[in-house]
């Protein structure tokens, strides 16, 4: 079985659409990450959930073992938010490495213990075939040799 066998997700988003779009997709993608597409829908990276999350907080807590001395500074969260979300998606994106679609499941397993994605493109060439999660290829796996 390839990875063109597995349940790829088709969760994607113009690298011009805003960080708030793109925000949206990814919730309702229901994935870790997003392929990010140019015009001509080739990938030039990903935003994942983490890479939202350093991008919607400040830096710093990137940094702290805890925050219990940090008070939160609505007005400063809401103006950092407020910035980010008409910026385009394409000053976010991130290059990772892919995965080709000919691929066998058990590369795919070591390419995300190494990478530490959770979800990382699928392609066929340049053509964009979809995401997938650690999720669903232990879903996939599991599911293939059923019950005993």
């Amino acid at each position: 079985m390839d990875l063109r066998d597995l349940p790829l997700v088709d969760a994607s988003v113009s690298q011009m659409a805003t960080f708030a779009e793109a925000a949206s997709r990814l919730f309702d993608a229901q994935v870790p990450a997003l392929a990010v597409l140019d015009e001509s829908g080739r990938l030039v990276g990903v935003l994942s959930e983490v890479d939202m999350l350093r991008a919607v907080f400040p830096g710093y807590l990137a940094v702290l073992d805890h925050t219990s001395f940090v008070e939160d500074d609505p007005a400063a969260l809401d103006e950092r938010a407020r910035v980010v979300r008409g910026r385009t998606v394409g000053e976010f994106a991130r290059t990772v490495e892919t995965l080709d679609g000919d691929e066998s499941e058990t590369h795919a397993a070591a390419r995300f213990l190494h990478t530490g994605e959770q979800a990382l493109p699928v392609v066929d060439g340049n053509r964009f075939l979809g995401m997938l999660s650690i999720a669903a290829l232990c879903h996939a796996r599991l599911d293939g040799v059923g019950d005993e």
